[in-house]
Protein backbone atom coordinates (compact mmCIF):
# COMPACT_ATOMS: atom_id res chain seq x y z
CA UNK A 1 0.00 0.00 0.00
CA UNK A 2 2.79 2.42 0.92
CA UNK A 3 4.39 1.89 -2.49
CA UNK A 4 1.33 3.55 -3.99
CA UNK A 5 0.30 5.91 -1.18
CA UNK A 6 3.58 7.79 -0.79
CA UNK A 7 3.95 8.72 -4.48
CA UNK A 8 0.29 9.77 -4.62
CA UNK A 9 0.72 12.01 -1.59
CA UNK A 10 4.00 13.37 -2.94
CA UNK A 11 2.51 14.20 -6.34
CA UNK A 12 0.82 17.37 -5.12
CA UNK A 13 4.06 18.62 -3.56
CA UNK A 14 6.03 17.88 -6.72
CA UNK A 15 3.47 19.69 -8.87
CA UNK A 16 3.25 22.68 -6.55
CA UNK A 17 7.01 22.81 -6.12
CA UNK A 18 7.65 22.80 -9.85
CA UNK A 19 5.05 25.54 -10.35
CA UNK A 20 6.58 27.61 -7.55
CA UNK A 21 10.03 27.28 -9.05
CA UNK A 22 9.07 27.97 -12.66
CA UNK A 23 6.48 30.70 -12.03
CA UNK A 24 7.22 32.21 -8.61
CA UNK A 25 5.91 35.72 -9.24
CA UNK A 26 2.21 35.13 -8.50
CA UNK A 27 2.95 33.14 -5.35
CA UNK A 28 5.52 35.70 -4.24
CA UNK A 29 2.95 38.48 -4.64
CA UNK A 30 0.50 36.50 -2.51
CA UNK A 31 2.92 36.03 0.41
CA UNK A 32 4.80 39.35 0.11
CA UNK A 33 2.54 41.29 2.52
CA UNK A 34 3.47 38.86 5.29
CA UNK A 35 7.00 37.83 4.32
CA UNK A 36 8.56 41.16 3.38
CA UNK A 37 7.90 42.91 6.73
CA UNK A 38 9.34 39.87 8.50
CA UNK A 39 12.44 39.98 6.30
CA UNK A 40 12.90 43.71 7.03
CA UNK A 41 12.53 43.06 10.75
CA UNK A 42 15.23 40.39 10.55
CA UNK A 43 17.52 42.72 8.62
CA UNK A 44 17.28 40.67 5.45
CA UNK A 45 16.05 43.35 3.06
CA UNK A 46 18.26 42.01 0.26
CA UNK A 47 16.45 38.64 0.27
CA UNK A 48 13.76 38.61 -2.39
CA UNK A 49 10.40 36.98 -1.83
CA UNK A 50 10.58 35.48 -5.34
CA UNK A 51 13.81 33.72 -4.36
CA UNK A 52 12.20 32.35 -1.19
CA UNK A 53 9.30 31.00 -3.24
CA UNK A 54 11.76 29.30 -5.61
CA UNK A 55 13.68 27.79 -2.70
CA UNK A 56 10.40 26.60 -1.18
CA UNK A 57 9.47 25.03 -4.52
CA UNK A 58 12.82 23.29 -4.95
CA UNK A 59 12.71 21.99 -1.38
CA UNK A 60 9.18 20.71 -1.93
CA UNK A 61 10.23 18.81 -5.05
CA UNK A 62 13.29 17.33 -3.34
CA UNK A 63 11.43 16.23 -0.21
CA UNK A 64 8.42 14.95 -2.16
CA UNK A 65 10.73 12.92 -4.40
CA UNK A 66 12.40 11.41 -1.35
CA UNK A 67 8.95 10.56 0.07
CA UNK A 68 7.70 9.10 -3.22
CA UNK A 69 10.79 6.91 -3.56
CA UNK A 70 10.61 5.91 0.13
CA UNK A 71 14.07 7.31 0.78
CA UNK A 72 14.10 8.67 4.32
CA UNK A 73 10.29 8.86 4.26
CA UNK A 74 9.95 10.09 7.82
CA UNK A 75 12.39 12.96 7.41
CA UNK A 76 10.93 13.85 4.02
CA UNK A 77 7.38 13.81 5.40
CA UNK A 78 8.32 16.01 8.36
CA UNK A 79 10.02 18.48 6.03
CA UNK A 80 6.96 18.55 3.79
CA UNK A 81 4.74 19.09 6.83
CA UNK A 82 6.74 22.19 7.70
CA UNK A 83 6.61 23.51 4.14
CA UNK A 84 2.86 22.87 3.84
CA UNK A 85 2.21 24.55 7.19
CA UNK A 86 4.14 27.61 6.03
CA UNK A 87 2.19 27.64 2.78
CA UNK A 88 -1.11 27.38 4.63
CA UNK A 89 -0.30 30.24 6.96
CA UNK A 90 1.42 32.58 4.52
CA UNK A 91 -0.32 31.97 1.21
CA UNK A 92 -3.91 31.58 2.38
CA UNK A 93 -4.65 33.93 5.29
CA UNK A 94 -8.44 33.61 5.03
CA UNK A 95 -8.88 35.54 8.27
CA UNK A 96 -7.65 38.72 6.56
CA UNK A 97 -10.19 38.56 3.72
CA UNK A 98 -13.12 40.98 3.89
CA UNK A 99 -15.00 39.67 0.86
CA UNK A 100 -17.01 36.60 1.91
CA UNK A 101 -16.46 34.79 -1.42
CA UNK A 102 -12.67 35.36 -1.29
CA UNK A 103 -12.63 34.37 2.39
CA UNK A 104 -14.33 31.06 1.53
CA UNK A 105 -11.89 30.42 -1.34
CA UNK A 106 -8.91 31.13 0.89
CA UNK A 107 -10.39 28.98 3.66
CA UNK A 108 -10.76 26.09 1.20
CA UNK A 109 -7.12 26.45 0.14
CA UNK A 110 -5.99 26.81 3.75
CA UNK A 111 -7.84 23.63 4.76
CA UNK A 112 -6.43 21.76 1.77
CA UNK A 113 -2.92 22.66 2.91
CA UNK A 114 -3.72 21.75 6.51
CA UNK A 115 -5.04 18.39 5.23
CA UNK A 116 -1.76 17.88 3.39
CA UNK A 117 0.10 18.59 6.64
CA UNK A 118 -1.99 15.87 8.27
CA UNK A 119 -1.34 13.48 5.40
CA UNK A 120 2.41 13.86 5.51
CA UNK A 121 2.40 13.57 9.30
CA UNK A 122 0.59 10.24 8.92
CA UNK A 123 3.20 9.27 6.32
CA UNK A 124 5.94 10.24 8.78
CA UNK A 125 4.54 7.87 11.39
CA UNK A 126 3.89 4.99 9.00
CA UNK A 127 6.41 2.21 9.25
CA UNK A 128 8.68 1.08 6.52
CA UNK A 129 7.77 -1.52 3.94
CA UNK A 130 8.81 -5.12 4.41
CA UNK A 131 11.29 -4.69 1.54
CA UNK A 132 12.96 -1.82 3.42
CA UNK A 133 13.07 -3.83 6.64
CA UNK A 134 14.60 -6.80 4.80
CA UNK A 135 17.24 -4.56 3.18
CA UNK A 136 18.07 -3.05 6.56
CA UNK A 137 18.44 -6.50 8.14
CA UNK A 138 20.65 -7.62 5.24
CA UNK A 139 22.87 -4.54 5.66
CA UNK A 140 23.20 -5.20 9.38
CA UNK A 141 24.04 -8.84 8.77
CA UNK A 142 26.65 -7.89 6.16
CA UNK A 143 28.18 -5.32 8.51
CA UNK A 144 28.31 -7.89 11.29
CA UNK A 145 29.93 -10.39 8.92
CA UNK A 146 32.53 -7.80 7.84
CA UNK A 147 33.29 -6.98 11.47
CA UNK A 148 33.74 -10.68 12.24
CA UNK A 149 36.04 -11.07 9.21
CA UNK A 150 38.09 -8.07 10.29
CA UNK A 151 38.37 -9.45 13.80
CA UNK A 152 39.44 -12.83 12.39
CA UNK A 153 42.07 -11.16 10.17
CA UNK A 154 43.37 -9.21 13.15
CA UNK A 155 43.56 -12.41 15.18
CA UNK A 156 45.41 -14.17 12.34
CA UNK A 157 47.83 -11.24 12.00
CA UNK A 158 48.57 -11.34 15.72
CA UNK A 159 49.12 -15.10 15.57
CA UNK A 160 51.43 -14.69 12.56
CA UNK A 161 53.38 -11.99 14.40
CA UNK A 162 53.72 -14.27 17.43
CA UNK A 163 54.91 -17.13 15.21
CA UNK A 164 57.43 -14.86 13.52
CA UNK A 165 58.66 -13.72 16.92
CA UNK A 166 59.01 -17.35 18.09
CA UNK A 167 60.93 -18.27 14.94
CA UNK A 168 63.21 -15.27 15.41
CA UNK A 169 63.92 -16.37 19.00
CA UNK A 170 64.52 -19.94 17.85
CA UNK A 171 67.04 -18.78 15.23
CA UNK A 172 68.76 -16.60 17.81
CA UNK A 173 69.08 -19.55 20.19
CA UNK A 174 70.31 -21.83 17.47
CA UNK A 175 73.01 -19.40 16.44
Amino acid sequence: MRALARPLLASWFVYGGVQSYLEPEARAARVAPTVEPALRELGLEEVKTVDLVKIHGAASVALASALALSRTPRSAALGLAGLAAATAALAHPFWKEEDETRRQEELDQFLKNVSLVGGVLVAATAGHSQRHIDRKKARKAKAKEKAAEAKEKEKAAKAAAKDAEKQARSKKRAA
